[in-house]
């Protein structure tokens, strides 16, 4: 099965106007495995608010991921990437692929993480088409690529994983990007209905310190409310990352999204859902850095998140760095809800959901 994906992924490329030969030396190969023990101080397998970390007492393999991409250039103006992943961690993120309404259907969206070819219209405008993860969002799937192993409830419950469709970056200067997008919905390949769903996101670096990010999406994507129409899905979604000193960095997320009967005659009081993350990490020496994560959640207006009233949670990450591409991850996470709702080993019932989680992340460039 791997060397069949593979092959198309090359295959693809070289259709974008590559020899054999131009491919091998101009494709970049990069990839990651992550692997992890979680031990939850309740005994039990964690009751909602975790993302990936899903394992009591187990040494679990989160994801192996390969990434294969080849960027347009001024050259050549047609590229592409696919991200193969495989593993616990990708099947989440394709929990809803294939659409059950294809039956047992394209089982290869389950590992085709993105898969998109790239057209570099000028200098300023590139075009995207095919799957993409979502620009939405202070956190990615890739432990790596975030300030603490386990990832948010915000990532996880509140915004989307991918899209499909188009999207078009414009580069409006060095400080300004810009992009928008049309694709099928929320985390499907395979469109459920005849709308489409529509992102506005920017980027903003007004100088080497402060980075912000903006992203708003809406469309008809479902039936929330059960009264057999469409109902309207918008989310809110932004982010500012502010590097202190040298060795802090501080970042902040905020989302707040709505989903309600897009028919103003019969549209009833809203499902909203909200939360903040604050972050800051702080890199005491070249191999190891120290971080902190703080949500606070409200979901207690229909339960979007899976929560269903307001919550909390702490994260403290030591993160240490080996031979520059092995990374050790030892957390301390507590999940916090205003109800006992966490049950014990033991039967018994409460409000908090601690846990100790090792990963060790290889990183492949």
């Amino acid at each position: 099965m791997t060397k069949r994906l593979v092959g198309s992924a090359l295959t693809l490329l070289f259709a974008a106007g590559m020899s054999a030969s131009e491919a091998e030396a101009q494709i970049d190969v990069s990839g990651s495995v992550d692997f992890y023990y979680a031990y939850y101080l309740n005994k039990v397998d964690p009751e909602g608010m975790r993302t990936f970390d899903l394992e009591h007492n187990s040494f679990t393999l989160g994801m192996a991921e390969v990434v294969l991409q080849r960027a347009p250039t001024e050259q050549s103006r047609i590229g592409g990437r696919v991200d193969l992943a495989f593993g616990p961690n990708g099947d989440l993120v394709a929990f809803f692929e294939p659409d059950p309404a294809y039956g047992d259907g394209p089982e290869i969206f389950r590992n085709l993480q993105q898969a998109y070819i790239s057209v570099m219209a000028n200098d300023q405008v590139t075009i995207d088409f095919g799957k993409f993860v979502t620009p939405i969002g202070a956190e990615v799937i890739e432990s790596q690529g975030n300030m603490n192993y386990t990832r948010s409830v915000l990532f996880g419950y509140a915004i989307p994983f991918y899209h499909a469709g188009v999207r078009v970056g414009f580069a409006a200067s060095e400080q300004l990007s810009l992009a928008g997008y049309v694709v099928n919905g929320w985390n499907n390949v395979t469109d459920n209905n005849s709308d489409k769903t529509f992102i506005a996101s920017a980027a903003l670096t007004p100088n080497e310190q402060m980075t912000w990010y903006g992203n708003f999406v809406a469309g008809k994507e479902g039936d929330f409310d059960g009264d057999g129409e469409q109902d309207l899905l918008w989310l809110f979604d932004t982010t500012l990352s502010f590097a202190a000193t040298e060795m802090l960095t501080l970042m902040a997320n905020f989302d707040y999204g709505s989903a309600t009967n897009a028919d103003p005659a019969t549209a009833g009081d809203p499902a909203t859902w909200w939360g903040i993350a604050a972050y800051a990490r702080l890199q005491a020496q070249e191999d190891w850095a120290l971080a902190g994560r703080f949500e606070y959640l409200d979901d207690s207006s229909d339960g979007w998140m899976f929560i269903g009233e307001k919550a909390q949670t702490f994260t403290v990450t030591s993160d240490h760095t080996f031979l520059e591409d092995l990374m050790a991850r030892i957390e301390v996470r507590v999940d916090k809800i205003e109800t006992d709702r966490f049950t014990k080993e033991d039967g018994e019932v409460t409000n908090l959901q601690p846990s100790l989680t090792v990963g060790l992340v290889y990183v492949i460039d």
